[in-house]
């Protein structure tokens, strides 16, 4: 049954998963499961993608894969279904520690491997997870190790957001200050990186619209862009956005990752 509590262009993605897969793969899924903005509260139409976690009852071949390829062809479109294909022996695993890179899709396009599931999504799935069909998500015994999931935070802050704005600035250097930049990367920037933060400080999960708030409160010289980004998420389509708050944006994920070194200092 798909959850009514979902707004309906999310159930009417969903719905066509589901029936999709039953062709693609049948008899083969132990669970699906809903993550991400959905098991958060934080669906927004035209602005979320549907995070799914497939757990498959059997180690998926060519032909499977195949099979996959050509669901997520036919559901190409907004709002994308961000699918994660794990077998069910590998739940909660750390990649680390040997599990394989697994089927997974983003933005509309299916990859045949390449995910390593991390700490946020296990913690997502198990304090959060909405279950569509199998086991109730609470029971998959999937929560991570406090340390794994403070840690993975801190290297994300460090491996992939640092370098991305250190990109970003560069790029947008030679622009025109009011010159305009798309309102989802700036949102993207924004809200991102306080979610990180907010985990490694407190090892909960917190939603992108809400993060805004956290990271208004913690970073009040970041407040006002917080809530330009907060009231976009919301469906303000007013709402626009410039390379200086690009530029802004840099600035606060450097100024997120520093307070966030502090902080582990500190900790240690």
């Amino acid at each position: 049954m798909v959850n009514p509590a979902l707004a309906a262009d999310a159930r009417s993605a969903l719905g066509t998963y589901l029936g999709l897969l039953d062709t693609a793969l049948p008899g083969a899924s132990h669970g699906i499961y809903l993550t991400g903005s959905a098991a958060l509260g934080d669906w927004r139409s035209r602005r979320s993608d549907l995070d799914i976690l497939t757990v498959t009852t059997c180690h998926l071949d060519d032909s499977d894969l195949d099979a996959l390829a050509g669901l997520h062809a036919k559901a190409a479109g907004r709002p994308y279904l961000d699918a994660i294909y794990a077998h069910r022996d590998g739940l909660g695993q750390d990649p680390r520690r040997g599990s394989p890179a697994i089927p997974y899709t983003v933005d509309g396009v299916f990859h045949r491997a390449g995910y390593r599931p991390d700490p946020v999504l296990w913690a997502t799935l198990d304090r959060h997870g909405l279950t569509v069909r199998g086991p109730a998500a609470a029971d998959l015994g999937v929560s991570p190790d406090p340390q794994w999931l403070r840690d993975w935070n801190l290297g994300n802050l460090s491996s992939y957001w640092r370098p991305w704005a250190a990109s970003a600035r560069a790029r947008l250097a030679d622009r025109d200050p009011n010159s305009p930049l798309p309102a989802d990367v700036v949102a993207w920037a924004v809200l991102g990186p306080g979610r990180l933060h907010y985990t490694i400080v407190t090892g909960g999960i917190i939603s992108k619209t809400a993060a805004a708030d956290y990271t208004a409160q913690h970073f009040p010289g970041h407040a006002e862009l917080s809530a330009r980004t907060k009231a976009w998420r919301l469906g303000d389509e007013a709402s626009t956005f410039t390379t200086a708050d690009g530029l802004a944006a840099c600035d606060l994920i450097d100024a997120i990752i520093d307070d966030t070194a502090q902080l582990q200092r500190v900790l240690q």
